[in-house]
């Protein structure tokens, strides 16, 4: 769990000490995010774009127009019934027909976009009440006045190369000098739509920014997020309204924001709509969502509370891939998913926009980097065993084991083998009547020559249990002869076990002799021990073994072998129960 959580806690941090590549980050996520849930669309359409397109061009003639075609243009929006005009078109030097368009833009509410200056956002005024700081609202330099005044049409001045926020209200004026708070012109429209000429602006937690009944929430930057409706705001072309070809319901009663979108003649910036947005669908698609209320918003603290709960996640997920290794990653990839949807929910539903990226990748880095640490505790543990097995092995065995992939070396499968199990008869009384001092360095002797004689024949030495050796031929590496291998290796330590008994240490020690288990069969091999790892192996080859020993006990025979058909094997005994083990078994001496 330690590494996982660690992990979580390193992301977490870099993210509150670097937050400007997390804030990058963070956003476009959620600029997909926010396209995976688009915002609720409003059932008829309060707002309409008209475009001069590519069509309109071809229709009108070229980019810029004249201004009595613009002129033109905004009487034919007007006769339509829009309730209010933006113009999107920033109208810089006096030009002829500067009179038409001021008659026509007198025709219907209506607000013009300006860059920037002494003029912009003219018939507008922000009242102040309750001391609300505007230290965070974008600042535009004051710029020349344009030929007919009009309110910032402020995406150029925003920060970043992708347009995600539209400006609420602007701060106009040098820097350090006095600045006065003017409407951008999506706000500035509906404003407009209302007849309200002064925007009220209440401080408190949050601001809020009242325009005549709509009442907004104020972020301290003055932006508005963009978010993608599900239905985009319907895009007329110019052209259509100039030649009447539009029917009466098309506009009536609805903001129309008037701009350019043709290629070449409109400015396209990379926007949360797209790699190629014009102003017009910015400005339109702001509209939209101001008089929808809709105004997605970071919570209060929201930096912390993501990087605690990446903390968290990144625990619990190092916690499930402790408890389950395999099932634990699917489970650490199923919070993330989860965290990605609760942060899809909050933004439909709030709207809230909460990271969907940092609790998420904690989530997936704890879990895997409590998976890695997992395997590499097990690499350690698996090398340690390997290296306290070495010695258990016949020569080259282990070089062999090496050479195998890891996940290979040791893993538990069921295989045929052959058993060889042997027992000191009278050992405990021995152990009971003798000095440490003079038993062990005889025992020593006789288990250090049992292994040698069982190594010699190509056992693995699964176990030493006292006085008792089991020796496997056929495991961990197969081996084709294991039947042969097991009967030269029993005749070995028998051999060994009468000569040892015979020297006058052991007769000494009232040394007993030596019964000999043989048996084959399937057994499972490999590593077993939960937490603590050992080779070995389970299986009615090992328990017969046993149980031959305690026969040739009953039968008076040293070395009694069962499940082993070899012409060197003389004739049965008969056939026997053996204790733990199903029906009867033929049983043969050894020789």
């Amino acid at each position: 769990m330690k590494a996982g959580a660690a992990a979580a806690a390193l992301l977490a941090l870099a993210a509150l000490l670097a937050p400007g590549p997390a804030a990058d980050i963070r956003e476009a996520a959620t600029d997909r995010l926010m396209a995976l849930v688009p915002r609720p669309s409003e059932p008829a359409a309060p707002v309409v774009a008209v475009a001069v397109d590519e069509a309109s061009l071809e229709a009108e003639g070229p980019w810029p127009w004249p201004r009595e075609k613009l002129a033109a243009l905004v009487t034919a929006v007007a006769e339509a019934g829009a309730a209010a005009v933006a113009l999107d078109i920033v109208v810089e030097e006096p030009a002829a027909g500067d009179a038409a368009l001021a008659e026509a833009l007198g025709l219907v509410p209506t607000v013009q976009a300006a860059l920037a200056g002494p003029r912009a956002a003219a018939g507008f005024g922000v009242a102040q009440l309750g001391g609300p700081d505007l230290a965070g609202v974008a600042l535009l330099p004051g710029l020349a006045p344009p030929a007919i005044g009009g309110v910032p049409s402020a995406f150029a001045g925003l920060p970043g190369e992708v347009v995600r926020a539209a400006p609420l209200l602007v701060r106009l004026g040098a820097p350090g000098a006095e600045a006065t708070a003017a409407p951008g012109l999506a706000l500035a429209a509906i404003a407009s739509a209302l007849g309200e000429r002064t925007l009220l602006l209440r401080g408190g937690a949050p601001m809020r920014l009242e325009v005549g009944p709509l009442v907004l929430d104020f972020p301290p930057d003055g932006l508005l997020r963009l978010h993608p409706a599900r239905e985009t705001v319907p895009m007329l072309p110019a052209t259509a309204l100039l030649d009447g070809a539009l029917g009466p319901e098309a506009l009536r009663g609805r903001l129309a924001v008037i701009g350019v979108t043709a290629p070449g003649a409109a400015a396209l910036r990379g926007s949360v709509f797209g790699p190629f947005t014009p102003s017009l669908r910015l400005q339109a698609e702001a509209a939209a969502q101001i008089v929808a209320g809709w105004q997605p918003s970071r919570p209060p603290g929201g930096a912390m509370a993501e990087a605690l709960a990446a903390l968290l996640l990144g625990a619990v997920a190092a916690v499930l891939v402790r408890w389950r290794s395999g099932a634990g990653l699917v489970l650490a990839a199923l919070l993330a998913l989860g965290w990605v949807g609760a942060a899809a929910a909050v933004l439909r539903f709030g709207p809230l926009l909460l990271d969907p990226v940092l609790p998420a990748v904690a989530a997936l880095l704890g879990g895997v980097a409590e998976a890695a640490a997992a395997a590499l505790r097990l690499a350690r543990e698996r090398s340690a065993l390997l290296a306290r097995f070495a010695h258990r092995l016949p020569t080259g065995v282990a070089d062999r084991l090496l050479a195998l992939p890891e996940a290979e070396r040791l893993r538990p499968e069921r295989c045929n083998v052959a058993v060889v199990m042997t027992d000191l008869a009278g050992f405990s009384a021995m152990v009971n009547r003798t000095a440490p001092g003079s038993l062990v360095p005889a025992l020593n002797a006789y288990l250090a020559g049992i292994e040698a004689a069982m190594l010699a024949e190509g056992a693995t030495l699964e176990r030493l249990i006292g006085d008792s050796v089991l020796g496997v031929f056929g495991a961990p590496l197969p081996q084709a002869d294991h039947a042969a291998r097991a009967l030269a290796a029993a005749r070995a330590v028998d051999r060994f076990a009468e000569a040892f008994r015979a020297t006058p240490e052991a007769a000494a020690l009232g040394w007993g002799e030596t019964r000999i288990g043989v048996a084959a069969g399937e057994v499972l091999a490999g590593e077993i021990g939960g937490s603590r790892l050992t080779w070995a192996v389970c299986g009615d080859a090992a328990n017969m073994a046993a149980r031959l020993q305690e026969l040739g006990k009953e039968l008076g025979r040293r070395a009694l072998v069962a499940a082993i058909e070899d012409p060197s094997l003389p004739p049965p005994l008969g056939r026997f129960a053996l204790r733990g083990l199903p029906g009867q078994w033929e049983v043969r001496p050894l020789s």
